[in-house]
């Protein structure tokens, strides 16, 4: 099965990238800008194994930040601090899994850079070094790095083409991937993107109001410790998140949000250790509340 944690971070850089460069001058457009931080929190249903006995049951918690370093009229440098948390609780598999809840990190520092070279072509190019790991011993399978080099071009008022290439190491192992992407922005009030593997239709009915339907790819990889005590292992999640959301200016900058759907698709494995897992999951419903920051 597909369990490589790169095509999951190739569709969240893509994904900012549809939200990073507006097409339009934010005056023309009731879509806001792209948040430049937040929190949230999501509860992922339990989802019985398909191949096995047994559930999984998963939460996540995330907090953001980006900060100027440059910021010129055709020239924007920002450093950004992310974090994740992902809870993973497994019962009724039988192995040494279901004896601990996971407690897994994610520690990311990204450099975005963008660059206005005319009115039609734009350039980014984003730096991420990280940590993903269960904290519990650190190797260098933990520290992870991504780039992503992106061109965009304004091929009319409402259309925009993006193409470039992702770049990653993680767990051990280096990835190339194609970077593509189209948005569509013919109307102020509405948006759609398709960067691949992530589409995202975004309609906002004036400028407090922001309603989203997306799918997109959901999970990652860490490297942890193994229950039995052998040498460390990788964990695998992957799925495909599917749901509709709804955010609110509350005032100034400060936008609170909400979101519900349902993920399927979803595929776990362990590897590396004595017992290892390879499974898929049935589908399951989840929920996401959480503030941003838009300016």
């Amino acid at each position: 099965m597909p369990h490589r944690s790169a095509p999951f971070f190739a569709a969240a850089l893509l994904a900012s990238s549809a939200l990073a460069e507006e097409p339009k001058r934010a005056e023309e457009s009731f879509i806001p800008n792209f948040s430049v931080g937040g929190t949230s929190f999501t509860q992922v249903g339990d989802a019985n194994f398909e191949d096995t006995t047994g559930s999984l049951r998963r939460r996540e918690a995330e907090a953001s930040g980006n900060f100027p370093i440059l910021m010129k009229e055709d020239f924007r440098l920002l450093v950004g601090l992310e974090y994740r948390w992902t809870g993973f609780e497994t019962s009724g598999t039988g192995l040494p899994l279901d004896t601990k809840s996971l407690d897994l990190h994610s520690v990311q520092v990204p450099f975005n850079l963008w660059a206005d070279l005319n009115d039609r072509w734009k350039l980014w190019f984003r730096l991420q070094p990280g940590l993903q790991s269960d904290m519990e011993s650190i190797s260098d399978d933990d520290f992870i790095l991504m780039s992503l080099a992106l061109a965009s071009y304004q091929w009319n008022d409402w259309l925009t083409l993006a193409f470039g290439g992702f770049y990653s190491r993680d767990l051990g192992e280096e990835r190339l991937l194609p970077a593509i992407g189209v948005i569509l922005r013919s109307d102020p009030h509405w948006s759609l993107a398709l960067t691949f593997p992530r589409l995202e239709f975004a309609y906002a009915p004036n400028e407090d109001w922001l309603i989203t339907a997306r799918t997109v790819l959901s999970g990652g990889g860490w490297n942890i410790s193994d229950p039995l005590g052998g040498p460390d292992v990788n964990l695998y999640y992957q799925a495909v998140r599917s749901g509709l959301g709804v955010e609110h200016r509350i005032t100034g900058p400060l936008w609170l949000y909400g979101e519900a759907g349902i993920e399927f698709g979803q595929q776990m494995e362990v590897e590396g250790s004595s017992y290892d897992l390879t499974t898929d999951l049935e589908p399951s419903p989840f929920g996401s509340v959480g503030a941003k920051l838009r300016f």
